[in-house]
C-alpha cells in the first residue's frame, strides 16, 4: 500500500516566519506524519506552504520545490501564485498534477490519499485524481468550515464558496479523521469515520518535575495566569479580561501570548491595567517553558460557540503535559477522561471565570499539584502521536479493506 499525506505542513520553526500557518495545525500534521512513518515508513508527502496571499506577504511565486520538514521527512511543495483568487485556481490546478504524477508512478500498488483538512485547494485535485485512479481518500477533518474573522465583501463572497465547497467536499471521502465526533455527524453524517482528538510527539516529553510555579512558591510572590492562542473573540479573550479585572488582588499577573484581530483591543487593557501583559508571539520552544513555570493555564473559550461545538481546543494537550494546573471551561470536546484531570468552569460568563480562577486560587498548594501531575499522566499515557497514529493507519487499512470488498 501506497500512502501520500497531503497537507499544509512546514518547518516548525517557519511557522512564525510569515502570516497564515498555523502552529497548532502543523505540529497535528507533522506528528502525524512522524507517527505513521514509524508504521508504514514508504509515506509521501505534498505540501501547500500556509502564506498569506499578497500584498500581505511579499512573495509573488511560489515554486516547486523538495523541503527538508525534519530530518527523514521530506515534501514535495505544490508552487502557486500567491495573489487572491488567482492563489486558489493555481494550487488547485499545480497539486492536481502533482497528485497525478504520484499516482501514475505507482498505478500497480493499492494507494490511499491522507489529506489535512477537505478546503477545495486540497480537496479539488484529490476528489480528482482520484476518480481517475480509483484512490481511496481520508480526510483528517481538524477545521470544520466556520467564519471566525470579519471580513469585507470580496473576503466574504470567497470564504462563502470555500466553506459551501468544503461543506460538499467532505462528504465524497471515503472515511474521516474527526477531533470532535459532533464534527462528523453535522458535516459527514454518513461517511465512516473514527475519533483522534489530538497528540503530543514522544521526543517532547517534557522533564521538569509537575506542578509549575506551584513547586516553589511563597506567600507574596506574583502569580502567573498564562494564556496562549490565537487573539479572536471565539477564545473567550474579552470576558477572560473582564473577569481578571473584577478581581481584587494586586498578586496576580494575567499574560497573553498571541496573535490575532483582539491584538490593539489587549494592548488598550494592558495600558489600564498593569496586571495584565501583553506579550506578543514568542517561539513554541520558549512557550512551553513559560507554561512549565505558570501558576495557573487558562482556556476561557465559550462552550456554544461553533468552534467549540465542533472542534478540539488542542492547546489542551499542550496544556495539561505542561504540569502547570489548567483551568478551563466545561467544553464539548473535552470528554471525562480530560475534564477529571483539570479545573472545570461550567461556562464562560465573566462570573464564572472570575469564581473558578478565584476557586483555584483559594486551594492548597499540593491540591494544585497532584491536579496537574495527573493531568501530564494521563497525556503522556493516552496521547502519544505514535498511539494516535496507530488509530489512523487501523482505520486507513479498514477503509482500503472495505474498497477491496
Amino acid at each position: 500500500m501506497k500512502i501520500l499525506f497531503f497537507g499544509s505542513v512546514i518547518k516548525p520553526e517557519d511557522c512564525t516566519k510569515y502570516l497564515g500557518p498555523s502552529v497548532a495545525g502543523n505540529k497535528m500534521q507533522l506528528g502525524i506524519i512522524k507517527g505513521l512513518k514509524k508504521i508504514h515508513p514508504n509515506i509521501s508527502v505534498v505540501t501547500e506552504i500556509p502564506i498569506a496571499a499578497y500584498p500581505r506577504e511579499r512573495r509573488v511565486i511560489i515554486k516547486a520545490n523538495n523541503i527538508e520538514i525534519e530530518e527523514d521527512i521530506k515534501a514535495s511543495a505544490v508552487p502557486f501564485i500567491n495573489i487572491f483568487f488567482l492563489k486558489q485556481i493555481s494550487m488547485i490546478i499545480c497539486a492536481f498534477f502533482v497528485l497525478l504524477k504520484w499516482s501514475i508512478r505507482n498505478k500497480k500498488e493499492k494507494k490511499i490519499i491522507i489529506t489535512f483538512n477537505p478546503f477545495p485547494y486540497i480537496s479539488v485535485p484529490t476528489i480528482l485524481v482520484s476518480k481517475f485512479f480509483n484512490i481511496k481518500k481520508v480526510c483528517i477533518f481538524a477545521d470544520p468550515p466556520i467564519e471566525v474573522v470579519k471580513r469585507k465583501l470580496l473576503g466574504k463572497m470567497a470564504k462563502y464558496i470555500e466553506i459551501k465547497s468544503t461543506e460538499k467536499n467532505v462528504k465524497k471521502y471515503d472515511g474521516i479523521v474527526v477531533l470532535n465526533k459532533k464534527a462528523a455527524e453535522k458535516y459527514a453524517p454518513d461517511i465512516k469515520y473514527v475519533l483522534v482528538d489530538g497528540g503530543f510527539d514522544i521526543d517532547d516529553k517534557p522533564k521538569n518535575k509537575p506542578g509549575g510555579q506551584w513547586l516553589k512558591y511563597s506567600e507574596g510572590d506574583i502569580i502567573d495566569i498564562v494564556f496562549s492562542g490565537g487573539l479572536y473573540e471565539y477564545n473567550g479573550l474579552i470576558n477572560l479580561v473582564d473577569a481578571f479585572k473584577s478581581i481584587k488582588n494586586d498578586y496576580l499577573r494575567l499574560n497573553i501570548y498571541g496573535e490575532g484581530p483582539l491584538k490593539e483591543y489587549i494592548k488598550k487593557v494592558s495600558q489600564e491595567d498593569c496586571r495584565i501583559v501583553y506579550h506578543g508571539n514568542v517561539s513554541n520552544d520558549k512557550m512551553l517553558i513559560i507554561q512549565q513555570n505558570a501558576g495557573i493555564l487558562i482556556n476561557p473559550r465559550p462552550i456554544d460557540d461553533a468552534i467549540s461545538l465542533y472542534t478540539f481546543p488542542s492547546k489542551m494537550i499542550e496544556y495539561m503535559l505542561s504540569g502547570t494546573p489548567v483551568v478551563t471551561t466545561k467544553l464539548n470536546g473535552l470528554t471525562s477522561d480530560y475534564l477529571d484531570k483539570v479545573f472545570v468552569i461550567e461556562n464562560n460568563s465573566t462570573e464564572e471565570l472570575r469564581q473558578g480562577i478565584e476557586h483555584v486560587l483559594s486551594l492548597e498548594r499540593e491540591q494544585l499539584i497532584h491536579k496537574a501531575r495527573e493531568a501530564r499522566e494521563f497525556i503522556i499515557n493516552n496521547k502519544t502521536w505514535e498511539l494516535q497514529s496507530k488509530k489512523i493507519y487501523e482505520f486507513v487499512n479498514e477503509i482500503i479493506k472495505i474498497g477491496d470488498l
